[in-house]
């Protein structure tokens, strides 16, 4: 029994060491969903997924990938989607590697090793929250990102999850303080709320 004891707390702590910014994701208790999810318009997230959107223009941009410091992201979302605008403080998105770098013989693809993606920009703006909506991919893996009229991204859906983004508005620059990733049911009903803080 001791052993077996040993081996769970190695694996917890190796577990950890591994995937720090997965072990800072936690279960919200089900008597604390309604005022988490009241805390971010729930209700007005709800209702801009369950809208159907129609005209949208191609366009082509990269695919970068989130830093170490962000969770796992349901659907590989490109964390260079953050901010439609560009304005926002991303959180450490950006790689590490500075310009000279490249001018060392790295190669760029190194930096974005995905390249290129194509998204498709509604014409109208969404549902009672009056931003950009974009669609990543096709089918059951598609994406559909929902974003606040100033740039920055309110919300994703991928397949039963929703990802919801907390920004703090008091800096300079809009920074990212947590993360809601809510599980869906039908009619996009939330079934289950985890929290990320960065």
């Amino acid at each position: 029994m001791k052993l077996v004891s040993i081996i769970i707390l190695f694996f917890a702590f190796f577990l950890g060491a591994v995937y720090p910014s997965e072990t800072k994701i936690k279960l919200i208790p089900k008597q604390k969903t309604a005022k988490v999810l009241k805390s971010v318009a729930y209700a007005t997230i709800r209702s801009t997924v369950m809208a159907t959107y129609s005209r949208f223009e191609e366009k082509e941009t990269n695919h970068n990938t989130c830093s170490d410091g962000f969770p796992s992201m349901p659907g590989d979302f490109p964390c260079n989607l953050l901010d439609f605008s560009g304005t926002s403080d991303q959180v450490n998105v950006q790689s590490e590697i500075s310009d000279g770098e490249f001018a060392e013989g790295r190669d760029p693809e190194d930096m974005n090793p995905s390249g290129k993606i194509r998204i498709k920009v509604s014409k109208d703006k969404s549902r009672n929250l009056n931003g950009n909506v974009i669609l990543l991919g096709e089918g059951e893996n598609q994406l559909s990102l929902f974003y606040f009229p100033k740039g920055q991204i309110s919300h994703y859906l991928y397949q039963n999850m929703i990802v919801i983004f907390v920004w703090n508005q008091n800096e300079p620059t809009a920074q990212l303080s947590h993360l809601y990733f809510v599980k869906v049911g039908s009619d996009f009903f939330p079934e289950e709320v985890k929290e990320f803080a960065f």
